[in-house]
């Protein structure tokens, strides 16, 4: 990579991260400068030799530049308060970025990436359709107070089978983090209990994956795949309290799951109360059917949502007879 290129991309991110924050006649100035730079850099390929993380981070800042380019964006009425930067995640095989929004008191974190089987760092070429069941978890985990609260962001331009999911921080502490005084053997059976009834993987039996907020459970990524089989587990009920190796739990949750029955059922009933599974099954479900429908010619999906769905109640219901 030539001197040259390098300081034309900082030169380009930088406008990206601040345009949204200029004046109307200087953000127009600004966006043709900066997009006269991406075209000499896209010239002399070296976005296309960028890491996978960077090309999407380009594409996002093109996007958000371009909108400036005719002056009709006008920037909120806020937005002179607030500095929005966007950097590349840290950790993970999937592409994405992080955006933080700051307007001088305080700051908010927004980790974005891309769906289960979207791009990742070593082949952009596997990449799958999103799928509704992952969109639908992320909705009913915010709703039972589980999951931080997330967006779809769906692009306006290229393939259609590339969906963000955006998730706000949520101060987690990571299971790999909590130790015996720390962690919450309550929260860790009910990390258990909802991995169980969604079907989850890689979820609660990856320390990076889950922990606390405080004493609450709280799920922050999982993978979720098409079962031949379907989803229903009648079974459910004797698996939890048996604790049985479907998750190959260690450390903290593998003493979790030697909690007594009696005290696992307390657990399983209060949870249930509280997480109003039936409601918000269909409340997350009416949200992602129109996600789909919105985005109906614009976006691929893969889509058993609504087996998935019947499936889970059918899980429920047992839970609740017992």
């Amino acid at each position: 990579m030539s001197e040259d290129n390098c300081w034309k991309w900082n030169e380009f991110v930088e406008i990206g991260n601040t345009i949204h924050r200029m004046r109307r006649q200087v953000r127009i100035l600004q966006a043709k400068y900066a997009l006269g730079i991406a075209n000499q850099l896209i010239d002399n390929g070296f976005i296309i030799d960028l890491p996978i993380k960077d090309q999407q981070l380009y594409e996002t800042l093109l996007l958000k530049i371009a909108e400036y380019l005719d002056g009709n964006a006008e920037a909120g009425l806020d937005e002179d308060l607030f500095d929005i930067t966007f950097s590349p995640k840290k950790s993970g095989i999937q592409t994405g970025f992080t955006c933080d929004v700051n307007n001088g008191t305080q700051s908010v974190c927004y980790y974005i990436k891309t769906h289960q089987y979207g791009s990742t760092e070593d082949n952009i070429k596997s990449i799958k359709p999103p799928d509704t069941k992952e969109l639908f978890v992320y909705k009913i985990l915010h709703h039972i107070g589980i999951g931080p609260q997330a967006h779809f962001i769906i692009p306006s331009r290229g393939t259609k089978k590339t969906i963000y999911i955006a998730t706000k921080d949520c101060h987690l502490v990571l299971l790999s983090s909590l130790i015996k005084n720390t962690a919450n053997n309550n929260a860790l059976l009910q990390l258990d209990l909802i991995s169980r009834i969604l079907c989850l993987r890689d979820c609660a039996d990856n320390t990076s994956n889950c922990g606390q907020v405080g004493e609450t459970p709280m799920i922050v990524d999982f993978r979720i795949e098409k079962q031949s089989q379907g989803y229903a587990k009648l079974d459910i009920l004797d698996k939890f309290y048996e604790g049985n190796s479907e998750f190959h739990y260690s450390g903290l949750m593998e003493i979790a799951i030697k909690t007594t029955n009696t005290v696992k059922m307390d657990i399983m009933n209060k949870s249930l109360q509280e997480w109003k599974l039936l409601e918000n099954i269909e409340r997350a479900e009416s949200e992602i059917n129109g996600l789909v429908k919105r985005y109906d010619g614009k976006m691929k999906f893969e889509n058993d949502l609504q087996r998935y769905v019947q499936d889970l109640k059918t899980t429920v219901a047992v839970l609740i007879k017992s």
